[in-house]
């Protein structure tokens, strides 16, 4: 009777397994902030959403995604640009940026592009390995550059849309998080500076989902300190959060 058991229960474990094997994506999302270090793959449109699809397997060393599955590519300057270029006959690329994690799905903040051909393009035609993206690779200086914005961005400048030649830098802001049936945004807290309300949308990650959970567990709007990206889409700016932290008046100023 026990070796029946310890037979199912083998079989189950087995079963359960080369299910998380087949769609690892569902299951592990590779952690936030993990690089993409001249990754080859196609690009996809749907419905004005962009998807970045890997010729390979890739692994942060814990988690894995399995080849072909969709990433969507955050909006952002880079992603402007790559649309310009972007044509459905030569739809191969190889890309550099960092992976965010957002819930049970992954997404892409898009740093540099470069179109490819088939003859350049490393696609396996059977199934590998997974092996790690960043593995034996460096990542040249100049794009390394553009995956760590240094230019410093102030609250007057996001009045109108950034420059699409380089994104910046936000840092120690502080403000609410609003959500709404159109998207979540930081609305920025003046506290006395001369400048109007300003609200800016969010991108997905790790950050943000981190906030919200606090906020979901508070009766009441906190107030929160960011660190984030700006970057810039269709005339539009948004914020890829760095850091999030919670920020307290100490009673210097009347709760919102």
């Amino acid at each position: 009777m026990k070796r029946t058991v310890t037979l199912i229960l083998l079989l189950i474990f087995s079963v359960a397994g080369n299910a998380l094997a087949k769609n690892p994506s569902r299951t592990h999302p590779l952690r936030d902030g993990f690089m993409l270090d001249g990754v080859d793959g196609r690009v996809i449109p749907d419905s004005g959403v962009w998807f970045f699809q890997s010729f390979e397997p890739l692994t942060d060393g814990k988690s894995s995604l399995a080849a072909g599955v969709d990433i969507q590519i955050l909006p952002s300057s880079m992603l402007e640009k790559f649309i310009s270029t972007y044509s459905k006959e030569k739809n191969t690329y190889r890309i550099w940026g960092k992976f965010t994690r957002y819930g049970d799905k992954n997404y892409i903040y898009l740093s540099y592009f470069l179109p490819i051909t088939a003859n350049d393009v490393n696609e396996p035609n059977e199934v590998l390995p997974v092996t790690d993206a960043n593995e034996e690779k460096i990542i040249p200086d100049n794009v390394l550059a553009l995956l760590r914005p240094a230019r410093k961005i102030n609250l007057t400048e996001l009045k109108k849309p950034i420059s699409t030649e380089a994104d910046g830098v936000l840092a120690d802001r502080t403000g609410f998080l609003r959500e709404d049936g159109s998207g979540i945004y930081f609305d920025f807290d003046g506290l006395g500076r001369k400048f109007g309300t300003l609200s800016l949308p969010l991108l997905h990650c790790e950050s943000l989902e981190i906030m919200q959970k606090r906020q979901n567990n508070s009766p009441v709007p906190l107030r929160f300190k960011i660190s984030a990206i700006v970057t810039s889409y269709k005339g539009k700016n948004y914020l890829l959060l760095q850091r999030a932290i919670r920020a307290y008046s100490h009673g210097n100023f009347i709760a919102r």
